[in-house]
């Protein structure tokens, strides 16, 4: 828990911080004895000697914020955890999708494993298992496990890797609680972004011819972009949308439907897309239309006035209605990156503004949590934006930045230099934007810093104004999409 410190805030500011804190680092669970004896997903027991084995991985939740925070923090559970997630592979032989205990449910969709383990890799965790790793990800990527595997991995493949998308059918048979072609409109973009980043991975490795097919599936999420979807009471046109087997839209449909995404409408998965800034710009027709459907999503005009009172009243509705929204909802994973998604379009301001208005949300309370903390993932979504750093582009490294919440946060990196951040004047009680950032005493107009400068220590000292200043808009402070093409 002395990992990270914070000054400069209120006794209410430091026990939510401190809280959350304490919610990210009780999962994954420890898995073996006090002997190193555990079950395997093979059902035989093993033994693990010298390291943790550890279980429950809520991958489509964690893979987004909880596990580049305990890389950061812990290495070297970070490293026992990649470990256990590989074992899995070997003992069940299939890599997981949501592990409970030995056994896997198949609980949501997507591909969460791919970038929950190329950020372990980005970070360090994977030393040593570089390869091995990487030849999981391409079989799962590449392949649908047998049918007589307890595994689904992606169920979706066949018309994905044959068509550019899952299609969606909802008469699809699973053998958990979720199947991906049941949502097909997600899970063609969770796969692209998870395909994004396993391209990252492939080019580090060496494996060029990988790393392009990969960029190139990394742009899938347009295959499922519908330019004719017409919101009217909205007034935007052009949304994703599912397909059927046979390449056909899926009809009646409208953008705040429940037909093909998960926990979601289309409204909240078109953010899904930051792997490609530039595709999604195209798509929606100029950073001007890009920044106008973001305000209204946040509901921007009223946040200005009234920050605490929008979260509440314009986002939150209910911890598990997911549908007919066109609103942010700050109560579940898939949307979590998209205020970050204002600063990689060119508006940094915008950014910090919503993160404060989030934070209104977790308290010092009992019901201080939004949603569902789904294993330390709301949580660590808090202690990354109190702190301005949000690992928004999975496979990347590279934090976006947005307005400290407190004056001071001196974060331990084991082995390393301690990385302190400042915010001289931060108050979480109003809104605040950032005019200037430095980085180990260096200037940065960009809205971004990557994980190779900060894993040694240093600092990120910010300057901050109560109105926005201009600072992280120019032409070059956004970073390169991965997969832009």
């Amino acid at each position: 828990m002395d990992r990270i410190r914070v000054q400069g805030g209120s006794a209410d500011d430091t026990a939510v911080f401190t809280t959350s804190l304490y919610h990210v680092l009780l999962q994954p669970l420890t898995g073996n004895d006090a002997d190193g004896r555990y079950r395997g997903s093979d059902e035989r027991i093993h033994v693990a000697e010298d390291w943790t084995y550890y279980q429950f991985f809520s991958l489509w939740d964690t893979y987004r914020t909880q596990n580049q925070l305990l890389a950061m923090l812990v290495p070297d559970r970070a490293r026992d955890i990649a470990r256990s997630v590989l074992t899995i592979d070997e003992q069940g032989g299939w890599l997981p999708r949501w592990a409970y205990a030995n056994y896997e449910t198949n609980t949501m969709t997507g591909d969460p494993v791919t970038p929950f383990l190329v950020d372990l890799w980005r970070f360090g965790a994977l030393a040593g298992n570089e390869q091995r790793a990487y030849e999981a990800l391409l079989r799962n990527a590449d392949g649908v496990p047998p049918a007589e595997s307890p595994y689904e991995g992606r169920a979706g493949n066949e018309s994905y890797l044959s068509q550019g998308f899952v299609q969606h059918d909802p008469d699809f048979p699973k053998k958990g609680q979720d199947v991906d072609p049941h949502h097909g409109g997600s899970a063609t973009m969770e796969y692209a972004l998870a395909d994004c980043s396993l391209s990252i991975m492939a080019a580090a490795l060496g494996r060029q011819q990988d790393a392009a097919a990969f960029a190139e599936r990394g742009r899938s999420w347009r295959n499922v972009w519908d330019g004719t979807v017409h919101d009217p009471e909205r007034g935007f046109t052009g949304f994703p949308r599912p397909r059927n087997l046979d390449g056909s839209w899926v009809a009646p449909y409208e953008p705040v439907s429940d037909d093909g995404f998960h926990e979601g409408t289309a409204w909240q998965y078109q953010w899904l897309t930051q792997q490609d800034v530039p595709g999604l710009l195209e798509a929606v027709g100029g950073p001007e239309q890009a920044e106008k459907r973001l305000d209204t999503f946040f509901a921007y005009d009223k946040l200005l006035t009234d920050p605490a009172r929008t979260a509440r009243e314009e986002w939150v509705i209910d911890p598990y209605d997911y549908y007919g929204q066109f609103r942010y909802n700050p109560n579940n994973e898939p949307d979590l990156h998209s205020p970050w998604m204002y600063a990689l379009v060119g508006h940094p301001d915008k950014t910090s503004a919503v993160a404060r208005a989030q934070q209104t949300l977790f308290t010092n309370a009992p019901d201080g949590v939004t949603g569902n903390d789904d294993l330390g993932t709301m949580s660590a979504w808090y202690v990354f934006s109190a702190l301005g750093l949000y690992p928004a582009v999975p496979g990347t490294g590279q934090f976006v930045l947005n307005a400290p919440r407190f004056e001071r946060a001196v974060v331990e990196l084991p082995g390393r230099r301690p990385l302190t951040i400042t915010a001289p004047g931060a108050d979480g009680g109003r809104l605040q934007y950032d005019a200037g950032v430095r980085v180990s005493g260096q200037p940065r107009d960009q809205v971004w810093v990557g994980w190779e400068q900060l894993r040694d220590g240093g600092s990120v000292d910010h300057t901050l104004s109560d109105r926005p200043s201009g600072w992280g808009t120019g032409p070059d402070a956004a970073p390169a999409s991965p997969c832009a093409g």
